[in-house]
């Protein structure tokens, strides 16, 4: 829940801010202030949660060193200001005390309110109260941490995507947006803009116990993990998230992400199924579906979750983009493009759009229009590694090795651990005849990804031609570990072990060629010379007319 909004009318005409005075806080006897855990406060009754204190604690958790007292008495002085205010206008912990603490906030202290929640650092407490700026729920978290310590009847609120504060006192309800400088907005304005689904169990439109409130902010703070890149943690908070408010669809459709980054692809269908089940049909879940099913590779399925994003939502940028993935992986190309298109013209600033238009004109053989939709990546992200990756591989096919190079070096600059980019150089050099400069980046490849065979087996190649046979038998060796069943790799084996006279050890390795690649002539040419060299001419001659057989060049002494 990140969308947050700007309400402009203002419910009560502003009062004058009075200096503040101590006063007693009505949260002061609460255990929730000597919990020290979240697992600590999760085992308190409802109204023994301060909610301040729990929040601090998944400040402390995220990252501040200063001490949690700290920041909650900067909260206890601004609620004991507000009192003061309070008792000199002779106004109670009612209804008019809104105002008091808008005009507190707002006025006097100066929060202010973001456009957007991009930042996860403004999600929590301590940053709210060092940054004095916030976003709907972590605003709201503040206003219902004050409202808890003059008494006022207050409650955390979720819509699909956004959170509010309400004042109920049994009799009067009032909807509190903090995003707005704490205006007064209708019940009707969140049906129109937010669409809450109804129900006796949905969680939507009603007002929240503090544990409730705390699983909305775990289910943000699971997405602020994300963003960190700390999965473990991410999904740790939001099963909280779920498990304190299973009707909370954000929730699902979040821990849903995390699976499905995790590739448990699974368990994240089932969470974006839940969350279908409680939001009705919903453009964002369809598309989740959609990258689901393309991870299992069905890409049928995964297209008509596509489709049935774009039909709830025509101008939904991302799935356009990744039902042209879905296209494209069928093979249906004109498709992919349309759609790509459509994409870029929606989001302009999306690479993503234009590295895949890229891709394709490669696939298509297109190399200028791959070269502009590239550059036109680039544009937007100058750090676009896989944008500088494809145009040395542009380069590469058009004979271009310099160019090439130049390429990949600017993507070795932003990340110079790149397989995909010392493996482009290498095989530039290769095009140059610089064989110590290919064979130095080829194990480079390796030294990141020690896994990649045709990397082995082109630095064998490389040290064959620098007539270094025995470390060529290595990388061949080392390569055929990872790829057993690749014929071309014993066949080169065997020619680096001919290449050392070891004849036995060549025969051996031509033949596994052949026990994969019977038809193989050139296999069957190196047995021949091994047999040949080793004065069996019987079977010099046998493997010599099936190489001829099989349409090799063979020479007379061979046959004779």
């Amino acid at each position: 829940m990140t969308r947050c909004f700007k309400w402009i009318c203002l419910w009560l005409v502003l009062l004058p801010i009075a200096a503040a005075q101590s006063a007693e806080l009505v949260n002061q006897d609460k255990r929730g202030l000597r919990a020290w855990t979240i697992e600590g406060v999760l085992r308190l009754a409802d109204e023994e949660i301060d909610l301040a204190t729990a929040a601090l604690i998944l400040s402390r958790q995220w990252d501040t060193e200063k001490t949690m007292l700290g920041y909650r008495h900067k909260i206890d002085v601004m609620a004991e200001d507000i009192l003061a205010i309070l008792k000199e206008k002779r106004i109670p912990a009612d209804a008019r005390a809104i105002e008091i603490i808008n005009q507190y906030l707002y006025e006097q202290k100066k929060f202010s309110v973001l456009d957007n929640a991009d930042d996860p650092e403004d999600l929590f407490l301590h940053r709210v109260i060092e940054r004095k700026r916030g976003y709907c729920l972590s605003l709201s978290v503040l206003y219902l941490s004050i409202a808890e310590r003059i008494g006022l009847p207050a409650y955390g609120v979720v819509a699909p995507g956004h959170f509010f504060v309400r004042y109920d006192d049994g009799q009067h309800r009032y909807n509190i947006e903090t995003t707005s400088r704490g205006a007064i907005a209708p019940e009707e304005h969140y049906q129109e803009r937010f669409n809450p689904p109804a129900g006796e169990k949905i969680i939507y439109m009603k007002n929240l116990t503090k544990k409730q409130t705390l699983g909305c902010f775990f289910n943000n703070l699971g997405n602020s993990y994300i963003q960190r890149g700390d999965m473990a943690l991410s999904q740790d908070y939001l099963t909280k998230a779920v498990q304190l408010n299973p009707s909370l669809a954000e929730g699902h459709t979040n821990l849903g992400n995390v699976y499905l980054q995790l590739n448990r692809t699974s368990d994240a269908i089932a969470e974006y199924e839940k969350s279908l089940a409680i939001l009705g049909p919903d453009a964002i879940n369809y598309n989740n579906l959609g990258n689901a099913y393309l991870r299992l590779e069905q890409y049928a399925k995964a297209q008509s979750y596509y489709v049935k994003a774009l039909g709830l939502k025509q101008d939904f940028s991302d799935a356009h983009r990744n039902l042209a993935q879905a296209y494209q992986l069928q093979g249906n190309l004109n498709k992919a493009v349309q759609h790509l298109q459509t994409a870029a013209t929606l989001k302009p600033n999306d690479w993503q759009s234009y590295l895949m238009l890229a891709q394709i004109s490669v696939q298509t053989k297109d190399s200028f229009s791959a070269q502009k939709f590239y550059q036109k990546a680039l544009e937007i992200d100058s750090n676009l590694s896989a944008a500088y990756i494809g145009l040395g591989y542009v380069y590469l096919d058009r004979q271009a090795p310099d160019e090439a190079v130049e390429e990949f070096r600017k993507a070795l600059s932003i990340r110079s651990s790149d397989p995909a980019a010392w493996f482009g150089t290498a095989q530039a050099y290769r095009q140059m005849e610089q064989l110590d400069d290919e064979i130095y980046a080829y194990q480079q490849v390796l030294t990141y990804d020690p896994k990649q065979a045709g990397a082995s087996q082109n630095l064998g190649n490389a040290y064959l031609k620098k007539q270094q046979p025995d470390l060529a038998a290595q990388c061949y060796r080392n390569a055929i570990k990872l790829e057993p069943n690749n014929s071309d790799l014993y066949y080169n084996l065997g020619v680096a072990c001919a290449n050392q006279k070891q004849y036995n050890q060549a025969i051996e390795a031509y033949q596994s060629a052949l026990a994969i690649k019977p038809d193989s002539g050139t296999s069957h040419h190196g047995i021949a010379i091994c047999y040949y060299l080793t004065k069996d001419y019987k079977q010099a001659k046998t493997h010599a007319k099936e190489a001829q057989r099989l349409g090799i060049s063979i020479e007379k002494e061979l046959l004779n």
